[in-house]
């Protein structure tokens, strides 16, 4: 009778631990419990990937680390960037439901011809659950002919709530965070942010 009480109670704690396990597994695997949105995967260049450490996770409430990783990046990856000087990390939200937001790092160079400076590139990252950012991308700016642009986003915050007629306007983005739109989110009125 007391082997049976104590069998008993020991499959009691057993089933207990399985369930919490289960549970904890359940919890960390749904993205710490309530976040439905992971940021994809880094579908890293090869120059990234021999390099080393841009598969991991970064702290995305750490700006000025994401800004220095974002350089490190862009240098690798486009000899034309290196030597740029990195600016903060911009919030891009997502429009579509299941997306992940992103913050894209603006790399600034100085003009040629003396007249300040321009943004030359941009690194995304994409913010996944836990406020973990994922590497993205790089672009080059010059090469896809946006070579005067001098901000990032290219219309502010205060221009585009002038146009939309809101005093919040959300910065969003449908297939890529390089190429956003101010969003009235009352309205749902959207103007490109770019040129």
């Amino acid at each position: 009778m007391r082997r049976r009480a104590i069998a008993i109670g020991a499959m009691v704690v057993v089933a207990f631990f399985a369930v919490t396990l289960i549970t904890l597994t359940h919890v960390i695997s749904s993205g710490q419990g309530g976040c439905a949105i992971p940021a994809p995967a880094p579908n890293l260049p090869a120059q990234l990937r021999s390099l080393g450490g841009f598969d991991q996770s970064f702290d995305a409430n750490n700006p000025e680390a994401l800004a220095e990783v974002a350089a490190t990046a862009a240098g690798a990856v486009d000899p034309d960037l290196d030597g740029t000087t990195q600016l903060a990390p911009v919030a891009v939200a997502a429009l579509a439901a299941g997306q992940p937001g992103a913050l894209v790092v603006p790399l600034e160079e100085q003009q040629t011809n003396g007249t300040g400076a321009r943004v030359a590139g941009l690194v995304s990252f994409f913010v996944g659950c836990g406020g973990r950012a994922y590497f993205g991308s790089v672009v080059d700016l010059s090469a896809v002919g946006s070579g005067t642009t001098l901000t990032f986003p290219t219309i502010s915050r205060a221009e585009a709530a002038a146009q939309l007629g809101t005093t919040a306007p959300q910065l969003v983005y449908t297939t890529s965070p390089f190429t956003p739109e101010w969003r009235n989110p009352q309205s749902g009125m959207t103007i490109a942010a770019g040129e």
